[in-house]
This record gives structure tokens, C-alpha cells and sequence, in this order.
């Protein structure tokens, strides 16, 4: 069993903690597997001392990375630190490059509402990296709802967030299932109760997620060319994939939606697989204002299908997955730049998500090289 990392940041006592320090011991994983806690202003002060205690009772490895401790495990490299506003989710990616620094073979997010069930979380999420004969996907249009996974309370047919408007129809349901022997680059494990959906859905109709179809069971992967979005919540990624993994703040809270859609790309040029299913966690949903989030998607919502084209429209050559991203992002910004269809709020915040995400792409060459 190869090493696994997990990485959380959160403003909150994680009480969730507990529950994962537990499926860890039980399924044997606390000696090939660490925590990365990721800490921000706003984390409250006793917060440390829970997880160490947590941890500690189930013999797990932890870090816990307060404000100074990140200060001090990052002062190399400076640049990496200011790309990350104090008091944002998105400080949870230095604990995904200090586990790639580190040498960890996968790495696995989570968010604080995610509790785990009796399945075996850090088990499942090793299918990343590894090549294994999986049920993959196929259909003629290139996209798959993977939420048709879930079994919904009331048979209500739902969508992950970002799933492009222009794809949510009948033909997103359709599927040939094919064996094949495919390497696995990123794992979602999907989430009950509470899945991840887009604000307008979740003012439109309350969805309950109570189980997985067991057709679908355990994992299944989507054939390079077919794509579906994924979150950063209950999500692996292989190790050469961690230095790829970035959210512009441009494109504010579905950010790490576009970036699913960047591996989408990545994966298919590779012929590598992502795959959906256990493990399965369950949200229990921190508090959020609906209309506040779905003022925030909508013109990221408008914009999507304008970035999907343009990633579509881009031949990849190059031999390494960071090496794709860099020659990824400076032809889409090519490619956008001599396309004159794109609204201009639309334009700007794919302009801006480009911009930003060759930044990050400069800052880690320096600390990959």
C-alpha cells in the first residue's frame, strides 16, 4: 500500500475528524497514511489542540499547520505563500504541495463536512495512480452525468455543480459500459445527503442523496474524451497530477470546476481515467446563503461553456502532465484571445483564469524542477 496524504483546511472545531481518524484505524491505514490540517485566521484557537488529541487516540500521523508553521515550512518559497488569501478555502492547497514535497504517492481532499461511512475511505481513494481494469463509460456525446450514480429520495434528476447548462439534457444520461485496463489519475468518491449542486438547484428543489446504484458499484470511470466536473471535496489525485492542481480565484466558487475540466483535457490527451463511486462520504452541509452563492455562479455558470470550447479546440504534444498544463494553458489563451463571440464579463473571467493560472504554473516550476 502506497502512502496517502489528506489534506483539510477549516475555520471550524472539525469534528468530522473523529469520524475519519476512526475509518482509518479500522481498515489499517495509520501507518500509510498522514493528516494535513491547513489552518487560517479565522480557525479557532483551540482547534490544534482537538486534532493532535483526535489523532493521537487512534495513532494517526497529523500535521497540524498553523499560520506561523506554514510561514515557516513555505519561506523558500515566498511567491506560493501570497498566492493564497488568508481566510479562503483555497489555503488548503499548500498542504497538497507539502505533501508533493514530502514524497507522498496520492493526495486526498476533504472538506470539514465530510463524514465518512463504514467504507474503506483511504482503501478506495488508492485506485489513484495505480492502472486497474475498471468500467469505463462511453457515449457519443462526450459528457455523463455522474450524479445518475446517486440514488436520490425522491427520484429527482440532478446535476453536479459547473455541469456545462448546454449538456443537461437526456443524451448526458446515455452510457456504453466497456472493460478496460486504464491508469487511474483522480478519484471522487460522491457524497451523500447533501451532494455538491449548483445554487440554483438547490433553491429550486432540496436534494437527498441516499445511497449509490449498485450497477455503478464500487468505482467506474469515464473514457478519455468524455468529461464530467468534480469538486475538491473526497477527491484523490495521483501524485504527479498535485503540482497541476490550482484554483484562480477568478472564477471565485467554481474554480475548482474549471480545473476539473483542465484534467478532463490532461486525462484524455494521456488516455488516463477519472473515476467516480466509493469511497462515499456524507455532507452534513456548514451553513451557506443560496442567493449569495448563486449571484457568485452565475456569470461563471455563462462562462463555462466558452471555456469548455476552447479547451476542446486545443491539440495537446507534450510528454508530462505538467508539461501539458503549461502548453494547456498558453494555447487556450491563444485560442480565446482570436475568438471574438465571448461576452465581455465572460471574457474577462476566463482572460483572468488563464492569467492566474500561468502564474501558479511559474511559481511551482521553480519548486519542481
Amino acid at each position: 500500500m502506497s502512502d496517502s496524504a489528506i489534506t483539510i483546511t477549516t475555520i471550524n472545531i472539525p469534528i468530522f475528524l473523529e469520524n475519519l481518524c476512526k475509518n482509518i484505524y479500522e481498515h489499517n491505514h495509520k501507518d500509510d497514511t498522514c493528516i494535513i490540517i491547513v489552518a487560517d485566521k479565522k480557525t479557532p484557537s483551540d482547534t490544534e489542540e482537538y486534532c493532535v488529541k483526535t489523532a493521537k487516540r487512534y495513532r494517526i500521523d497529523l500535521d497540524f499547520l498553523s499560520i506561523e508553521k506554514q510561514q515557516q515550512e513555505f519561506k523558500k518559497y515566498p511567491k506560493l505563500l501570497d498566492l493564497f488569501p488568508f481566510n479562503t478555502p483555497d489555503r488548503v492547497i499548500l498542504g497538497g504541495m507539502m505533501s508533493y514535497i514530502r514524497g507522498f504517492d496520492r493526495l486526498i481532499a476533504v472538506d470539514d463536512d465530510n463524514y465518512s461511512t463504514e467504507h474503506d475511505f483511504v482503501g478506495y481513494h488508492s485506485i489513484t495512480g495505480n492502472e486497474t481494469e475498471l468500467s469505463l463509460i462511453e457515449n457519443d456525446v462526450g459528457w455523463y452525468n455522474v450524479h445518475s450514480a446517486l440514488i436520490e429520495k425522491n427520484n429527482i434528476p440532478f446535476y453536479p455543480r459547473g455541469y456545462p447548462w448546454e449538456q443537461r439534457n437526456g443524451k448526458s444520461q446515455q452510457r456504453r459500459d466497456i472493460k478496460k485496463l486504464a491508469k487511474v489519475i483522480v478519484n471522487q468518491g460522491l457524497v451523500l445527503e447533501d451532494p455538491d449542486i449548483d445554487a440554483i438547484s438547490r433553491l429550486f428543489w432540496p436534494i437527498r442523496a441516499i445511497g449509490m446504484s449498485k450497477e455503478f458499484e464500487p468505482q467506474f470511470g469515464l473514457k478519455p474524451g468524455v468529461w464530467s466536473p468534480f469538486n475538491y471535496q473526497n477527491t484523490a489525485l495521483c501524485r504527479d497530477l498535485i503540482p497541476c492542481y490550482f484554483r484562480p480565484l477568478s472564477a471565485q466558487r467554481n474554480a475548482d470546476i474549471w480545473t476539473a475540466y483542465i484534467f478532463n483535457k490532461i486525462g484524455e490527451h494521456f488516455s488516463h481515467v477519472i473515476t467516480f463511486g466509493q469511497p462515499l462520504v456524507k455532507q452534513i452541509r456548514n451553513k451557506h446563503n443560496l442567493w449569495e452563492d448563486l449571484e457568485v455562479e452565475l456569470i461563471n455558470n455563462r462562462a463555462t461553456d466558452y471555456l469548455i470550447n476552447i479547451l476542446r479546440a486545443i491539440s495537446l504534444t507534450e510528454k508530462t502532465y505538467f508539461e501539458a498544463l503549461t502548453e494547456l494553458l498558453n494555447n487556450s489563451q491563444k485560442e480565446m484571445e482570436a475568438t471574438n463571440n465571448i461576452p465581455h464579463q465572460e471574457y474577462k473571467m476566463i482572460k483572468d483564469f488563464f492569467d492566474e493560472y500561468q502564474m501558479w504554473g511559474r511559481i511551482v516550476s521553480e519548486i519542481i524542477k
